[in-house]
């Protein structure tokens, strides 16, 4: 039985990897992580040095007890630092099915990439990479949600942009988690290229099927001969996701989700808490977000080769 993962979704946060993993979980030939989160390879920094309210959060849903209790119902995310839990996390994988789990702290670390390669070195990595202005606009608005962040953009901004690396899961990473370069470098460094696969948000969004499909293909999913309506799918976890973003993770989420979806309530849902509804960048800041992010992502261009002018539209 297989116990370890064949890919890993590893980043970027806020790039639409919820929305992958989720609609991956559907396919028949995959089996995804029941922990969506597991940060298992994201191991340079101890349960101690995180956030106090992500600790509590961890402590009350205690993701050893819930794996060994048997997985039941949802776990968004975890710490795990037992190897023999984490295995554990794939052990009801049906043979022929291929592993997968999606931590978005993996791209950020600057351990993961080593972590990974010297549990699986034939691991296929999948990093999905957005115009780094927009996915810090829509991290900061998160984090502000979440009391991560407490200040306005601003403050944040100029704090943020002073720190060598913040730390993930104690820091505000808003600023941090859209300078690509290094991050993408690291993998690149120790995976052979034929094993790393870059998506672009923009991409996704404007051909979801056709993204979808490229990965699956990469995964090594004959999507000659499996059945799978990616259509259809997409609509389905685009319409899930909506939920996702305003409810608790954990059993209640999922009680509520399904009463949303019984009642037909997402529409609804769509309107009042889309992206569009939450308000676009100021200009201001899309000004100094895109100068702030300038040379990074000329670097990126140069690294992978293709180009990303769009991202440096003012």
């Amino acid at each position: 039985m297989n116990t370890k993962p064949d890919f890993f979704i590893v980043g970027a946060a806020k790039a639409g990897t919820t929305a992958l993993q989720q609609m991956l979980a559907t396919h028949p030939a995959i089996y995804m992580s029941p922990i969506k989160e597991p940060n298992y390879f994201y191991n340079e920094v101890a349960i101690s040095d995180l956030r106090s309210g992500l600790q509590n959060k961890l402590k009350n849903e205690n993701a050893e007890q819930w794996i060994k209790d048997g997985m039941k119902g949802e776990l968004w995310n975890a710490f795990l630092r037992d190897e023999k839990l984490y295995k554990k996390l794939f052990g009801n994988a049906l043979v022929n099915q291929f592993c997968g789990e999606a931590s978005v702290s993996y791209l950020y670390s600057t351990q993961a990439a080593k972590n990974i390669f010297e549990y699986n070195p034939n691991a296929k990595i999948i990093i999905l990479l957005r115009n780094p202005t927009e996915r810090a606009w829509s991290h900061f608005q998160m984090e502000t949600k979440m009391k991560i962040t407490t200040s306005n953009f601003y403050n944040e901004f100029n704090k943020n942009k002073s720190l060598a690396h913040p730390v993930w899961g104690r820091d505000p990473i808003f600023l941090g988690g859209g300078k690509y370069y290094e991050q993408v470098k690291r993998f690149l460094e120790i995976f052979p290229k034929e094993q790393i696969l870059i998506c672009l948000y923009e991409d996704y969004k404007n051909d979801a099927a056709k993204t979808i499909n490229t990965i699956l293909k990469f995964i090594g999913v004959n999507v000659d001969t499996e059945s799978f309506d990616v259509k259809n799918k997409i609509a389905n976890e685009a319409r899930k996701s909506i939920v996702d973003d305003i409810l608790p993770s954990g059993s209640l989420k999922s009680s509520l989700r399904k009463i949303a979806q019984s009642i037909g309530l997402h529409s609804l849902l769509k309107n009042v808490f889309s992206n569009k509804n939450q308000g676009r960048i100021p200009n201001e800041l899309r000004v100094l977000l895109n100068e702030y992010y300038l040379d990074d992502i000329t670097n990126l261009e140069k690294l992978l080769q293709i180009n990303l002018s769009n991202w440096k539209q003012q």
